[in-house]
């Protein structure tokens, strides 16, 4: 289990293009609160701003809006964006600034029990102690009621000062029919670890033995699965057996950056990883002809956080990659240019689908020239040579820090040719440059952005 997040300061060194012209969007308070979160790994530094500062500004925005929005945006964040310390941070800010009752959103939220530890880490990063209120308590003590006794097991020690038989303790959960002996034996002490490989080897277990089991008996996880591909190499598992294991791989909870992360620890499993995301994330085709243009600009190439091993160019290209199969029909758009010319310039890539774009990626990168995004520009060029033509629509990835935008209204993309369009922003910053020509300007980066279009157009 990952350790909660320590408050980071000092990684933030770009300068954020909206913040400094008069172009900067214009948003409500509850769009700038959405803007924060919904691509945030909270309590991490970024490119653009600090965490401190980052905190900061969500607290300020909660102040602004209702708590039932906190809530509902709580919500999105876990179940659409598939994030794990944002959402509890929100649901105690709902509850702190407008004490609404958050009982049955932290219940539904904490959908995993290590969750519940984290809740009690950051009540008391914020107020010093464990101390809750009683929507806090009883939000809590109806999170159990999901956990069966595997989940117990599996959670049932921390790396922080508090345990799972701490919140126990502290929320005095009602034992349902399927944890009730596991409660129990978690407040004795006597409940016996849970069928895991970490286990498993912690108890002497012999590696290959341990992941050949939990493969033929499908204990193993698919997440365990991806992270473990290059253990699995080590320990002496059979091509054959690898390429079955990654067979296995079927989640909701997954992300593109999963996948990525599984490629680069096992690149020789390339193909394999590429039908498991396929499999993963195909299953609902957007119809029509797509143009998805990633932006390959200088500042895309920045981590996203001060704790992270991926750049937002990562994050583009593994949503490209998956793009490539949610599309029905998809022309692929890779786009930068020169800051100083303030000329865009942009690149059509046919060359490989799926994680196959990481090959060339210093490649795309260089013929670009790494400059900002026109998007003014693209969608100019799109038109010149012929692709808005038959495009249903056009979708953006971006940071969306558009250099064209900032040289008044002229410049505004054109999207009239595409029946909708889209800017999809992964960065975590307040600001940005808000044209107002899109059908939606989209925040977050896992596949459910995608969905979210094919949601607005089905309405």
């Amino acid at each position: 289990m990952s350790k909660l997040n320590s408050k980071k300061t000092g990684f933030a060194s770009g300068i954020i293009a909206g913040k400094q012209t008069n172009t900067a969007g214009k948003y409500s308070d509850y769009e700038l609160l959405r803007r924060v979160t919904l691509a945030n790994l909270l309590f991490e530094s970024d490119y653009y701003q600090p965490a401190d500062e980052i905190m900061m500004q969500i607290e300020n925005l909660c102040y602004k809006v209702t708590g039932q929005q906190i809530i509902d945006l709580a919500l999105e964040c876990r179940f659409e964006q598939k994030l794990r310390h944002t959402p509890l941070w929100l649901l105690i800010l709902a509850n702190d600034i407008h004490n609404a009752n958050v009982k049955d959103a932290i219940a539904k939220v904490t959908n995993r029990p290590d969750m519940t530890i984290d809740l009690l880490q950051m009540l008391k990063a914020r107020n010093g102690s464990y101390k809750m209120s009683k929507s806090v308590k009883k939000g809590l003590a109806k999170a159990f009621d999901q956990y069966d006794e595997y989940q117990i097991a599996k959670y049932r020690k921390s790396n922080m000062e508090v345990s799972l038989v701490d919140v126990v303790n502290l929320v005095h959960p009602k034992p349902t029919p399927e944890n009730e002996k596991a409660l129990k034996a978690l407040v004795e002490d006597t409940l016996k670890p849970a069928n895991t490989w970490e286990v498993a080897l912690s108890q002497g277990a012999d590696k290959k033995e341990t992941f050949e089991r939990m493969l033929t008996e499908k204990s193993l996880g698919s997440l365990a699965i991806l992270r473990n591909l290059r253990n699995m190499t080590e320990a002496g598992l059979s091509r054959k057996t690898i390429r079955e294991a990654i067979a296995q791989v079927k989640s909701n909870w997954l992300t593109p950056l999963n996948f990525l992360a599984a490629q680069r620890n096992a690149p020789e499993y390339t193909a394999y990883i590429n039908d498991a995301m396929e499999n993963c994330f195909s299953q609902e085709k957007i119809t029509g002809t797509t143009i998805l243009a990633i932006d390959v600009s200088g500042s895309m190439g920045q981590v996203t956080s001060s704790n992270s091993k991926f750049s937002r160019m990562d994050l583009a290209f593994a949503m490209a990659a998956v793009g490539s199969y949610i599309f029905e029909d998809l022309i692929l758009v890779f786009t930068a240019g020169s800051d100083s010319s303030r000329k865009g310039k942009h690149m059509i890539w046919d060359s490989a689908k799926g994680l196959g774009i990481f090959k060339y990626y210093k490649k795309i990168y260089s013929e670009l020239g790494g400059g900002g995004i026109f998007t003014y520009q693209l969608c100019e060029w799109l038109k010149e040579k012929g692709y808005a033509k038959d495009a249903d629509r056009l979708v953006v990835i971006s940071d969306s820090q558009d250099i064209d935008a900032q040289y008044g209204s002229k410049r505004k993309p054109d999207t009239a040719p595409y029946k909708t369009s889209y800017i999809i922003d992964i960065s975590t910053h307040t600001h940005g440059i808000k044209t107002e020509n899109w059908t939606a300007e989209i925040n977050g980066w896992s596949d459910r952005v995608f969905r979210y279009i094919k949601a607005l157009e089905s309405n």
